[in-house]
C-alpha cells in the first residue's frame, strides 16, 4: 500500500505537467499563425522581406522567362535525319556495298534540335552526334517551314556541328556567354524532346567546367551542368539565360540520375563554329588529359600547380609524333599559357589544323620545348 501511495502523487504531477505543456504549445502555435495575418492587416511587415518585394521579383522573373522564350523560340529548330540501314554481318555489308543488294528495307531515322545562329547565311548550330553519318538532314522551323540541310563541319571532341540551310529570311538566336553566369543563375532549355517541338523547361546552372565521358569514349570538357530537364531530342537545342541569350548547347544526360543535364558552353561552341565555317575542320592534338591534383605537384617536379596532365597519347597522332608522352605536363601551347585542362582546349582551338606550334612540357621535373604540327580531328578513332 505504501508503494501505491508513493506512485499516485508522482503520476498526478506528471499528468498535470503534460496538460500544462500542451496548453502552452497550443497558445504558441495560435500566436504564430494568427499574429502574422493580423500584422499584415495592420499594415506591418510579417517578415524581413516585404510582401510587395516578393510579388515584384516573382512577376519580373516570369516576364523575363516568357520574353526569353519568345525571343529565342523561333530560332530553335527540329532536325530530322536519315541514316543508312544497320548492317550486322560482313556478308550483308558485302551484298550492300559491292552488289547493290538491299539488306534492310528502310533507313534508320533520327531526331534532334538545333539553333539558327545566322539567318542570312543559313547556319545552324547543333550537336555532332545528332547529324554524324546522316545521309539526309531536314530542318523544321517553328513556322512549319522545312528546309534541306548539309553539314558544314562537325567536331566530335566538343560535340558541336554546323549545318547550312537556304538562308535569307530566317530567325536567328543571340549568342551570349556562360563565363560570367554565377552558379544558381536561371536558365531555360528549349528543344524538341521526343519530337515535341519547342518544349521548354526551366532550371539553374548547377556547376560549370564539368567533364563526362561520352558513349564513344571521348571526354567532353568545359560543360555546364543544369537541372533544367533535358531529354532525348533536346540535344543540340538552346540553353538560354533570362536575357534571351544562348549560353549553352544541351548535349548529354546521366540516364540513372535526376536533375543532371549537361550542355556545351557557348563560349566553346563559338570557337568551334568559327573554325568549322572558315575551314570545315577542327585542329587536333591527340591527347587525353586532366587537371592536376594538389598532391601531384611535388611528385611531378612542378614549381607550381599549373598545367594539364597527359593521361594518354594517340599512337601516330600529332602529340605522339612531337614526342609528348603520358605523364607529361603541358604548360604552354603556342603563345597560350596552359593553366589547366580547359585552357589547353582553348589553346588548340585557337589554331588551324596543319599549323606547327611549340609546346612546353614538364617531364620528371625537367622543362622541354617540343614542336607540334596540329592535325585535323579524324572522323573515327580519335581521343
Amino acid at each position: 500500500m505504501r508503494c501505491k501511495g508513493g506512485v499516485l502523487p508522482v503520476a498526478l504531477a506528471a499528468l498535470v505537467g503534460v496538460v500544462v505543456g500542451a496548453a502552452l504549445l497550443w497558445v504558441a502555435i495560435q500566436r504564430e499563425f494568427i499574429s502574422e495575418p493580423r500584422a499584415a492587416a495592420a499594415g506591418r511587415p510579417t517578415s524581413s522581406v516585404p510582401d510587395r518585394a516578393l510579388r515584384a521579383v516573382s512577376r519580373e522573373s516570369q516576364d523575363a522567362i516568357t520574353a526569353a522564350i519568345a525571343r529565342v523560340g523561333p530560332a530553335v529548330v527540329n532536325i530530322n535525319t536519315l541514316f543508312r540501314p544497320r548492317v550486322r554481318h560482313p556478308i550483308d555489308r558485302m551484298l550492300r556495298d559491292f552488289m547493290g543488294v538491299p539488306v534492310e528495307p528502310f533507313p534508320r531515322a533520327g531526331q534532334g534540335s538545333g539553333i539558327i545562329i545566322d539567318g542570312e547565311g543559313g547556319y545552324v548550330l547543333t550537336n555532332a552526334h545528332v547529324v554524324k553519318g546522316a545521309q539526309q538532314i531536314q530542318v523544321s522551323l517553328a513556322d512549319r517551314r522545312r528546309l534541306e540541310a548539309k553539314v558544314v563541319g562537325l567536331d566530335p571532341l566538343s560535340e558541336i556541328a554546323v549545318l547550312q540551310v537556304p538562308g535569307g529570311d530566317l530567325p536567328e538566336a543571340s549568342l551570349g556567354s556562360a563565363e560570367a553566369l554565377p552558379i544558381g543563375s536561371w536558365v531555360i532549355a528549349i528543344g524538341n524532346p521526343f519530337g515535341f517541338e519547342n518544349s521548354v523547361t526551366v532550371g539553374v546552372i548547377s556547376a560549370r567546367d564539368r567533364q563526362i565521358e561520352s558513349p564513344n569514349g571521348v571526354v567532353l570538357q568545359d560543360l555546364l551542368q543544369t537541372d533544367a530537364s533535358i531529354n532525348p531530342g533536346n540535344s543540340g537545342g538552346a540553353l538560354v539565360d533570362l536575357n534571351g541569350n544562348v549560353v549553352g548547347v544541351p548535349t548529354a544526360i546521366i540516364p540513372y540520375a535526376q536533375g543532371m543535364g549537361f550542355a556545351v558552353s557557348i563560349d566553346v561552341a563559338k570557337q568551334v563554329v568559327e573554325r568549322l565555317i572558315a575551314t570545315g575542320e577542327m585542329p587536333w592534338l591527340g591527347v587525353s588529359h586532366r587537371n592536376l591534383m594538389p598532391r601531384e605537384v611535388d611528385a611531378l617536379g612542378l614549381a607550381e600547380a599549373r598545367g594539364t596532365l597527359v593521361l594518354r597519347v594517340v599512337p601516330g597522332g600529332p602529340a605522339y609524333r612531337a614526342g609528348i608522352r603520358p605523364g607529361d605536363v603541358i604548360t604552354q601551347l603556342g603563345e597560350e599559357r596552359v593553366a589547366d585542362a580547359k585552357a589547353l582546349g582553348n589553346a588548340v582551338r585557337a589554331h588551324d589544323a596543319g599549323v606547327t606550334v611549340s609546346a612546353k612540357v614538364v617531364r620528371e621535373g625537367r622543362e622541354m620545348t617540343l614542336s607540334v604540327t596540329l592535325g585535323a580531328v579524324p572522323s573515327e578513332g580519335f581521343a
